[in-house]
């Protein structure tokens, strides 16, 4: 099961569950490897629908070498395996989890009002 809190969504591929998992240092990796901000990336070139492009973050987010193009292509062969559709949404959910703060880290964002203590 994946762990929601630290950002983890899971994929079911074939007979085993994998989990995705971004992390602060690999998506500065992820920028280094673009030439590109993550947040550019994620607004302009993921919306043309790319496989390489969803490959490549499915390898970041699984502890593999986005950087190698033969990974990429066999992290593609897996996606399509898994369903591209349940693949993106996996994908997405990753992704929400770890650029989103939770709640308790919203309330405290600056121009917010400490929370009052509680009882």
């Amino acid at each position: 099961m994946a762990r929601k809190l630290s950002g983890e969504t899971a994929l079911k591929v074939g007979a085993r569950t994998v989990r995705l998992r971004l992390d602060i240092g690999t998506m500065i990796d992820l920028e280094d490897h673009l030439g590109m901000g993550l947040v550019p990336f994620l607004a302009e070139r993921l919306p043309e629908g790319r496989l390489a492009d969803m490959a490549l973050l499915y390898l970041a987010m699984t502890g593999g070498d986005f950087t190698d193009r033969a990974a990429v292509k066999k992290a593609a062969e897996t996606i399509v395996k898994a369903g591209i559709v349940p693949a993106a949404e996996a994908i997405a959910g990753c992704l929400e989890t770890s650029l989103t703060p939770p709640e308790s880290a919203r309330a405290l964002a600056p121009g917010k009002q400490t929370p009052p203590p509680k009882p």
